[in-house]
């Protein structure tokens, strides 16, 4: 998405572009949660193992 700049107040992204936005934030939101949720339950698992 690096062919648009939203500071530019002279022409609104077209559709297709605020699609393609869309899709690459909704699969690094994806991404990040599954990170998060790996490491919160391997704490968890971790601190199990230590009771």
């Amino acid at each position: 998405m690096n062919d648009y700049r939203f500071t530019n107040i002279d022409q609104e992204p077209t559709d297709e572009q605020l699609s393609q936005l869309m899709r690459e934030v909704a699969e690094e939101a994806k991404e990040r949660y599954e990170k998060a949720h790996a490491a919160y339950f391997a704490h968890i698992r971790q601190m199990a193992q230590a009771l």
